[in-house]
C-alpha cells in the first residue's frame, strides 16, 4: 500500500497544501527539527537551515525557481549535530541524488532521517530571478489571486505551468536545461506537481521505511490516486527528461572542441585553473569525498573520476565558476564517457571498471 500513488486535494492553493502536509508528517514522524531553504539575508537569496519551530514551515516554498546552496552538503553535519534525535531534510531532486552519492562515498547514519523531495519546476540564475520578480511585481495583479501571504510571484507564475512541464526552460540555470531528471525520486515522500493540475491536487509517494511505518496515507491523503493523473505526470516527466538530452546533445555539438574529450582532458583544464577551488568548495560531494592533488601538483584521477561519475548534476560548480566555464554540460558530457568505464548502481560502491581488467 506503501508504494501507491496518493492523492492530495489542493483547493486552489498548492503551496498552503504542501506546507499543512509537511506540517502532519512532521508531527506524525515525531521529529525534533528539519533541514529546509529558506528566504536568506536578501530578496534574492535563498539558503537551507535547519528549524526546529513547526510554524516555521509556514515560510517554505519549494516551487521558488532560485537556488543557490545544495543543502545536501549540510545533511552530515545535521546527524552528527542531532545523532540522538530524529531529523528531516526537505529536498530538490538533484539535492536528494546528491545526498544519495554522498551516503556512497561515507557511512552515514541514516535511520533517523526523514527525506521529502518534490518535483522541480526549474531554477533562475540569482540576477535572472531579482529582475523577473521586480518586473512581475510591476505588473497590475491578476483578478485570480492565490491565498498565501508569502507566495512567492515567480513560483506562482511555474506553478501555473506545472501541468506542461514548466514554463521558459531556456531562462533557467544551465544545469536546469539539462538536468537528467526534474522528478522527485528516491526520498522516503516524493511530492509530484509535474503533469498535473496543480490548483486541483498533487501526487506523492511513500516509501515503505521505518520512519514511515506509523504513517496513515488514508488518512494524510486523500486517497489512491486516479490513473490517468498518473499516467499524465509520467508523460511529461518523460517529455522533460527527452528535451533536456536533447538540450545536452545541441550544447555539446555547439560547444565542439572547446568540451574536453576525456577525463585526462578535464583534469588537465582543472589545473590550469591554478590555485581557484571554488567549484570543489560548492560541490556537495567534494564535501565528503573532495578530489585532491598529488605531491607532483597533479589532481589523483581515481579521485577525479569518483567526482564525475557521482555529481549530481545540480550546477553549483559552475554558479561558483568565477570563469562561468559551462562545467554542468563538461560534466555531464563526461559523465557519459565514464559510464562504460564504471560501474555506476545506486546502492553500490564505486567501482572502477578499468582496475578490474
Amino acid at each position: 500500500m506503501m508504494d501507491n500513488y496518493w492523492s492530495l486535494k489542493t483547493h486552489g492553493d498548492p503551496l498552503g497544501k504542501l506546507r499543512g502536509f509537511i506540517t502532519q508528517i512532521w508531527q506524525a514522524a515525531q521529529l525534533d527539527g528539519m533541514l529546509v531553504t529558506m528566504d536568506g539575508d536578501g530578496q534574492s537569496s535563498a539558503m537551507p537551515r535547519y528549524i526546529t519551530d513547526r510554524a516555521t514551515l509556514a515560510g517554505i516554498n519549494p516551487f521558488r525557481p532560485l537556488m543557490e546552496v545544495n543543502a545536501a552538503r549540510l545533511i552530515p553535519e545535521m546527524l552528527a549535530d542531532h545523532s540522538t534525535t530524529r531529523v528531516g531534510a526537505l529536498l530538490r531532486p538533484c539535492e536528494m541524488r546528491a545526498f544519495a552519492e554522498m551516503a556512497r562515498h561515507v557511512p552515514l547514519k541514516v535511520d533517523d532521517l526523514l527525506t521529502i523531495s518534490v518535483d522541480c519546476l526549474g531554477t533562475l540564475p540569482a540576477d535572472e530571478y531579482q529582475w523577473r520578480l521586480e518586473r512581475l511585481r510591476q505588473q497590475p495583479p491578476e483578478e485570480e489571486q492565490i491565498p498565501a501571504a508569502a507566495y512567492d510571484e515567480l513560483a506562482h507564475e511555474a506553478l501555473k505551468f506545472a501541468r506542461q512541464g514548466g514554463v521558459t526552460p531556456y531562462r533557467y540555470r544551465s544545469a536546469c536545461q539539462v538536468c537528467r531528471s526534474p522528478e522527485a525520486r528516491g526520498a522516503d515522500i516524493n511530492l509530484h506537481v509535474l503533469g498535473l493540475s496543480i490548483r486541483q491536487q498533487m501526487l506523492l509517494t511513500i516509501a515503505d521505511t521505518p520512519l514511515t511505518t506509523s504513517f496513515h496515507p488514508e488518512k494524510l491523503t486523500d486517497g489512491i490516486a486516479d490513473q490517468a493523473l498518473i499516467t499524465q505526470h509520467e508523460r511529461i516527466t518523460s517529455k522533460i527528461s527527452d528535451r533536456h538530452y536533447r538540450t545536452l546533445e545541441r550544447i555539446n555539438a555547439g560547444l565542439g572542441a572547446l568540451l574536453p574529450v576525456d577525463v585526462d582532458a578535464l583534469i588537465h583544464q582543472l589545473e590550469g585553473c591554478g590555485d581557484c577551488h571554488k567549484c570543489l568548495d560548492a560541490c556537495p560531494i567534494c564535501s565528503i569525498d573532495r578530489p585532491e592533488r598529488l605531491s607532483d601538483g597533479h589532481y589523483d584521477r581515481g579521485g577525479v573520476m569518483r567526482w564525475l561519475v557521482s555529481c549530481a548534476g545540480c550546477g553549483m560548480c559552475e554558479q561558483a565558476c568565477p570563469e562561468h566555464l559551462p562545467t554542468s554540460t563538461i560534466f555531464a558530457h563526461i559523465r557519459q564517457i565514464l559510464q562504460e568505464e564504471w560501474e555506476n548502481l545506486p546502492g553500490r560502491p564505486l567501482v572502477d571498471r578499468s582496475a578490474l581488467m
